[in-house]
């Protein structure tokens, strides 16, 4: 989940100013849509942690995954209306950000107390594995000749593959989660 994340959120933060340009908006055009997409960040990590204070948190997760899906799937189609691609703009960041913030917060409830930082670590480093690559496709199949609108369905294709793997997850019982014995002695 965490490959598939940042390789979709390094897509979409890293090359959408530019395929904006390529779709047929201006420099500035482009940049603001950008711009958009760190701002919807801001208001996405904090909605999901609100969300996940009432609901399942793996359950919103998979909520803005397969939303930030299907928007990176409409996405490129309406920059023809330039106030709905910004307004797109602006959702994908509320939901793409949403997911690494989700991801995030979730990976720790999923190991013991004792595995906690190792577990997170690793799933970090292997989303960083994602993030560099992600830039790197993209780029080739830019040189490809892919258009914009296949580059969004592929990536949204990620976003949904990493749903799917947090539905597979199995959490661990909430007992399991409890450290059993102090780390910590006192004399």
């Amino acid at each position: 989940a965490f490959f598939l994340v940042m390789f979709g959120f390094y897509f979409v933060m890293s090359w959408t100013p530019r395929l904006l340009v390529t779709a047929g908006l201006s420099n500035q055009q482009g940049i603001t849509g950008g711009v958009l997409l760190n701002v919807g960040g801001i208001v996405g990590t904090a909605v999901i942690g609100l969300l996940a204070a009432r609901y399942k948190l793996s359950r919103v997760l998979i909520g803005y995954l397969v939303l930030n899906s299907l928007l990176l799937a409409m996405f490129v189609q309406f920059t023809s209306n330039l106030t709905l691609a910004f307004g797109l703009a602006l959702a994908i960041g509320v939901f793409v950000n949403g997911c690494v913030a989700g991801l995030y917060a979730l990976t720790p409830t999923l190991y013991s107390a004792s595995q906690r930082v190792t577990g997170l670590g690793w799933g970090i480093g292997i989303g960083r594995s994602g993030a560099i690559l992600s830039p790197l496709v993209a780029g080739q199949l830019i040189d490809a000749q892919w258009a914009p609108t296949q580059l969004y369905v592929l990536f949204a294709g990620a976003f949904l593959l990493a749903a799917l793997a947090i539905w597979g997850l199995k959490p661990r019982p909430a007992s399991e989660l409890q450290p059993t014995t102090s780390v910590l002695t006192t004399k």
